[in-house]
């Protein structure tokens, strides 16, 4: 058996594991692409998984790398909780099997590592001790939704405004179709002259795949029978919902619909998950936006590592 398929049958027993490092969901933004992904295993002394190492991996002009996938916030190092288990103990856990996952990586010998870590993720001390550096970011999440009027009172008065006003003029909906969806993000960065984010093949098979599962849904705010202003695609678990990806008409920027969708997102959220996820962002306009809508930074870690190759070639491009 793989790791791969024993990674996805322990995935099947662990309903605590995070959407991104789900199986199903690395195949999602992976395969489109012709990418791949890959997993290490670290278990404990009865040979059982204790802790795993999800990543994307590849090798392009002789340059190995280890790096989170499109699409995903994290994938990175997740270890298991032990019942009745001490702080001592825990960090004492963590710190060997953070070792093994180490020792498996270098033993690739890859020439480029960068990795988002899963938030949840605090103790990076033993990849320090290994070489590897460490970067600080943030995300901004609602934690709970259980009680949405709540959530609505820590909204800016601004954007309670904004949304009062859509709502006059526009509608919500949630029947959007990948393919529409494409295409309109197509337009918010055509307006850039930028290229999409995703190519067409990951984000509608993506959407498609989390559709068919029940863990995604498309909200989009507009004219009645007309023009779509603003959707966003919401994946979710049972832990938290994620904006993931936004797309925005470039003619109706003011209207107020990316805000009266993004309110809808939240809304339905509450009703199939505990937290929203904004999915995080270092732009000072997009972090404010952010806060607006009542989100709280919550810090993660990116986590690289360059050979020296790596480091020369970098050296002879300034």
């Amino acid at each position: 058996m793989t790791n791969k398929e024993e990674y996805s049958a322990f995935c099947e027993r662990r309903t605590e594991i995070p959407l991104f490092l789900q199986p199903w969901w690395l195949d999602a933004v992976t395969e489109p692409d012709g990418k791949a992904w890959d997993v290490l295993l670290a278990r404990n002394n009865k040979g059982e998984i204790e802790a795993v190492f999800p990543f994307l991996t590849g090798c392009k002009r002789g340059i190995r790398y280890a790096i989170t996938p499109q699409l995903t916030q994290y994938t990175g190092f997740w270890i298991a909780d032990k019942e009745g288990e001490s702080l001592t103990e825990r960090l004492s856990r963590e710190k060997k099997l953070q070792n093994d996952i180490i020792s498996q990586l270098e033993a690739l010998h890859l020439n480029f590592f960068d990795v988002r870590f899963p938030l949840t993720y605090t103790y990076w001390s033993p990849f320090y001790w290994a070489g590897y550096k460490q970067e600080t970011r943030y995300t901004y999440r609602i934690e709970d939704l259980s009680d949405i009027e709540k959530v609505y009172e820590q909204l800016d008065n601004v954007k309670k405004r904004h949304i009062r006003a859509a709502e006059k003029q526009l509608e919500v909906r949630y029947d959007m179709s990948a393919a529409d969806f494409y295409r309109l993000q197509c337009l918010q960065w055509g307006s850039k002259d930028q290229k999409n984010v995703a190519s067409e093949r990951l984000i509608t098979h993506l959407i498609d795949t989390a559709r068919s599962r029940n863990q995604g849904f498309i909200v989009s705010a507009g004219e009645a029978g007309g023009e779509i202003h603003a959707a966003y695609f919401i994946p979710y678990d049972s832990h938290s919902a994620y904006e993931l990806i936004s797309a925005i008409h470039p003619l109706h920027r003011t209207s107020g619909g990316s805000v009266l969708a993004l309110w809808s997102a939240i809304r339905k959220a509450s009703e199939v998950t505990k937290a929203f996820d904004f999915e995080g962002s270092m732009i000072e306009a997009v972090e404010h936006n952010n806060r607006q809508f009542g989100g709280l930074p919550v810090p993660y870690m990116t986590i690289t590592k360059k050979s020296k190759l790596i480091s020369l070639i970098e050296l002879c491009r300034k």
